[in-house]
């Protein structure tokens, strides 16, 4: 993913690790196509007896911009709490698929990624916010592109490539289940029992005794999510009918 301009202090920035020092590492600033440098007391909060411990080449981690002075751009580690770290992952990772979605509009229009970006993307950026924001307004509500100067070649390729590419999107929703069954036959009761709910895009995974997975996938992820948990709840129903036991957790999204 690309952005206009530098970064600003106190930004959290995607950086890969490009080459490392006893007291030193560089990195590459990935959205600004620049690099950076963490010096050794940036790296984490305990004492670091070799940087190596914690920073490897081509490791990719988040970082926080101390200073920027001329072409020197200042890097922390240590200063980029956890959770932080994560959801700023997740962004980017969210703002490459976007990009692929730019690359295809562009195709489209017979445009290169750059060329993109030059016409609409940073645009786009600069007034949704990111690009992930934007399609979803080329694909909930196109007139409000159009009122931020957005030509209409682009808007309609976005639409459609948004439209596309939202519409495939297949969700996967997981239950955890542990089933115990104390009867003799105990293990053809719960097999029977599982066998009875598959189907319906709904699918029953053994893992190792007590742990079974129930799995399901839909474009609908809260009709899948529902599914999911009335075919889990009915499963503890049948099994403590047959003396057993059940619990199960739903785990992934």
């Amino acid at each position: 993913m690309k952005k206009h301009g530098r970064p600003s202090v106190g930004e959290l920035v995607i950086c890969k690790i490009t080459k490392i020092h006893p007291n030193s590492a560089f990195a590459k600033l990935i959205e600004y196509d620049t690099n950076g440098m963490v010096h050794v007391s940036e790296v984490a909060l305990k004492w670091v007896r070799d940087i190596r411990d914690f920073l490897k080449e081509n490791q990719y981690v988040v970082c926080r911009v101390m200073r920027i002075e001329g072409d020197s751009i200042s890097l922390s580690v240590k200063r980029v709490r956890k959770e932080d770290a994560e959801r700023r992952l997740n962004e980017f990772k969210r703002e490459n698929k976007a990009e692929k979605m730019l690359e295809l509009v562009g195709k489209k229009l017979k445009k290169s990624l750059s060329e993109a970006y030059e016409e609409v993307g940073y645009k786009l950026q600069e007034e949704f916010g990111s690009l992930v924001k934007a399609f979803e307004f080329a694909l909930k509500n196109p007139e409000l592109l159009k009122s931020k100067g957005i030509p209409k070649n682009w808007i309609d390729a976005l639409t459609e490539i948004a439209k596309k590419s939202y519409s495939e999107k297949v969700y996967e929703v997981k239950a955890k289940l542990n089933l115990v069954c104390y009867q003799s036959d105990g293990v053809d009761v719960i097999k029977s029992i599982l066998s009875d709910v598959e189907g319906d895009g709904l699918e029953v995974k053994y893992i190792s005794a007590p742990e079974y997975m129930l799995v399901g996938k839909g474009k609908n992820y809260k009709e899948i999510e529902t599914k999911i948990r009335n075919a889990a709840e009915n499963i503890v129903k049948e099994v403590k009918k047959q003396k057993g036991e059940c619990s199960f957790e739903i785990i992934e999204r």
